[in-house]
């Protein structure tokens, strides 16, 4: 590898740069699918009582929730229950500035599974507002349109760059382990001349691109992951969210070098074909 690095070094310096883009992908695609699978919770309409409401009247709303067409699940929250979610989420802070409990009571409903879209989520919170029972009714509606607007383009692309770099990089080993063959084109031969077995002329040249891999597919994730901590560490929604990410990059480091493994094989295993067939 070292005699020649002249070969090696670009081919290198590609797959570093091809494994960085596949492993940002990657990310990408594991970021979009967690979002995606926390969509189903955007389908929720929150309708807040007016103050004084009694228990019998709770119940009574309840059951006529509970009767609704496209109502999955229908769950009370308290007021003393809100504030204390708020709480958890918000810095109390906001809180001091006002008296007593700002936070009404309120009704969360959520959507069954054949009714999630935002057509059904808009009709379903304006029949809760025409029901006249509710101080508020909120749904976030503007989100889930934006949501499934966007889903198709946030999950094909990520797929197809990332077939697109596997492929480039299957074509870079591929010609790196090519121009190996060439530039030891003489010795390849003596070696077969020799006796030498086909393990043993096509070991050295599988362990260069299982190597090749290796380095550049580990450099490009530490680098990614650097810059993944840094955003993290600015940005808590996205530390919140950080889970999977090891297991992530592993796969790109195997995924990388098993690539280069397997093409590194095939090229000069394809090579010697060749000269078997030209000898016969």
């Amino acid at each position: 590898m070292r005699q020649h690095r002249t070969v090696i070094l670009p081919s290198l310096v590609t797959i570093f740069l091809c494994s960085l883009l596949l492993s940002a992908s990657f990310v990408t695609f594991g970021g979009v699918t967690k979002a995606l699978s926390a969509e189903k919770n955007l389908y929720t309409v929150e309708a807040f009582l007016p103050d004084g409401v009694s228990e019998d009247s709770v119940a009574s709303i309840r059951n006529r929730l509970e009767h609704f067409k496209r109502i999955d699940e229908v769950s009370f929250v308290s007021a003393d229950s809100a504030l204390a979610d708020f709480r958890n989420h918000f810095s109390g802070e906001m809180l001091d500035l006002v008296e007593g409990n700002p936070i009404p009571a309120f009704f969360r409903v959520t959507l069954d599974k054949e009714n999630q879209n935002p057509a059904d989520l808009a009709d379903v919170r304006n029949a809760l507002a025409n029901e006249g029972l509710f101080d508020e009714v909120q749904a976030p509606i503007e989100w889930v349109e934006k949501i499934a607007a966007w889903k198709f383009r946030m999950i094909f692309w990520p797929i197809c760059v990332s077939v697109l770099l596997l492929i480039t990089l299957s074509l870079i080993i591929c010609n790196s382990v090519r121009l190996s063959l060439m530039s030891r084109k003489l010795l390849v031969e003596n070696m077969k001349y020799a006796g030498g077995s086909h393990f043993f002329i096509e070991f050295p040249f599988v362990l260069q691109g299982v190597i090749q891999g290796f380095v550049g597919s580990s450099l490009a994730v530490i680098l990614l992951l650097a810059i993944v901590r840094a955003v993290a560490d600015a940005l808590p929604i996205v530390a919140a969210n950080l889970g999977g990410l090891g297991m992530i990059l592993a796969s790109v480091i195997l995924l990388v070098t098993g690539l280069s493994g397997y093409f590194s094989f095939r090229t000069v295993r394809g090579f010697l074909t060749i000269k078997r067939n030209e000898q016969e």
